[in-house]
């Protein structure tokens, strides 16, 4: 089957919707006599051409915004993942078979990917780690140490949204090695686990009475699997999201202060949505266990977060401000207005730096410059 990223898989949909709306045309005149088997003939191929031609653009926009990195993802088939997933018994440190199987960029980092069973969660599902050039260097030494200097961030994709995003379309990646080649920030090991890991359900990174334990994936899981995967020390990590994972990553930076230190929403919210199809006693558990602010006001703050929203992108601006409100006083907040375009990914692309600057302590974080976007409906959240 062709992958549902490459561009063979585009070429192919939209030359088919091509050739239907070809046939359609030439043969039409083959069914002018009004009869029940004519007219459902050219209902038929009405309705071919409009299905064909919305799949084409599905898989185009999808390939643009790296939405679903597969067929099975796309369709809520997850259950392979169980059958490869690496328990955490047999996880074991990085190792020559480990490096030659990663993909290396032109930018000198090197990207693993792994399926995993959570140790907690039980969760099975693709994580993605990326040591940035310095720390790719480490590696290929020896006895592919990560050594000392170095620093941990989480990152959070959408929903949809799949861990490749942050490595493609929203150029994460290449950004976070050019301001390492710059001196801007330190040696990086980035760790992009999947959260859209319940098909059919936006789990915004909680954990679900008798259902999917995705807090719990996303933070001690990750934790135990880079302590054995990369040999990372218990040193405190950052996290960092946009839109949804905007939200996990204020999320885990607030009620995990034993693993984060600080948190980046880019375009998030601040109070989960919450999917539909949940009972109302399980909304209103949910609502009052992930209650930022009600946390913040029982709980000291030691960490930190970063907001960066666009003034136009009413949902996620409007949570931040509401947030805002209330928190201001309860923990540290540094906030961050894009002036121009909506919830899409060329407007939060050229604030991925901003975001990474400001995890490194940059004391001076420059504004980039940004051409207004459109806002787009129903994008990503």
């Amino acid at each position: 089957m062709l992958p549902l990223l490459s561009l063979p898989t585009e070429v192919f949909f939209w030359f088919l919707t091509a050739a239907i709306l070809i046939a359609t045309v030439l043969l039409w005149h083959k069914f002018v006599v009004r009869n029940w088997k004519n007219i459902t003939t050219r209902f038929s191929l009405i309705i071919a051409i409009q299905c064909f031609a919305l799949a084409s653009m599905g898989v185009t926009i999808n390939r643009s915004g790296e939405f679903y990195s597969s067929w099975s993802d796309l369709f809520g088939a997850q259950g392979q993942y169980q059958k490869i997933a690496l328990s955490p018994s047999t996880l074991s440190q990085i190792g020559l078979k480990d490096l030659a199987a990663a993909t290396h960029t032109k930018g000198g980092s090197v990207i693993f990917r792994k399926v995993i069973k959570g140790a907690k969660s039980g969760v099975s599902n693709v994580v993605y780690v990326v040591a940035s050039p310095t720390i790719a260097t480490e590696l290929s030494g020896p006895t592919h140490s990560i050594g000392s200097n170095y620093q941990v961030v989480e990152l959070f994709p959408g929903t949809p949204g799949v861990p490749q995003t942050w490595i493609g379309t929203l150029d994460g990646i290449t950004t976070m090695e050019n301001l390492e080649r710059a001196g801007k920030i330190p040696p990086t090991i980035a760790v992009i686990p999947a959260i859209n890991v319940e098909p059919g359900q936006d789990t915004e990174c909680m954990n679900f009475v008798g259902g999917a334990q995705v807090e719990t994936w996303v933070t001690g899981d990750m934790k135990r699997f880079m302590q054995t995967f990369m040999g990372v020390d218990n040193r405190l990590w950052s996290s960092f999201g946009y839109s949804t994972g905007g939200w996990c990553a204020a999320e885990v930076a607030v009620l995990h202060q034993d693993q984060y230190s600080q948190g980046v929403s880019l375009a998030g919210y601040f109070n989960p949505i919450l999917s539909r199809g949940l009972s109302k006693r399980e909304k209103n558990y949910l609502a009052s266990k992930y209650d930022l602010v009600k946390y913040l006001k029982r709980h000291t703050a030691n960490s930190k977060i970063m907001i960066i929203a666009s003034v136009k992108d009413h949902f996620a601006n409007g949570s931040a401000q509401k947030f805002m409100q209330s928190a201001n006083s309860l923990i540290p907040i540094k906030y961050i207005p894009i002036p121009t375009g909506g919830h899409n990914i060329e407007v939060w692309k050229p604030f991925v730096a901003t975001g990474f600057l400001w995890i490194a302590g940059a004391n001076n974080i420059s504004m980039p410059v940004v051409n207004p976007q459109p806002s787009v409906t129903g994008s990503p959240k």
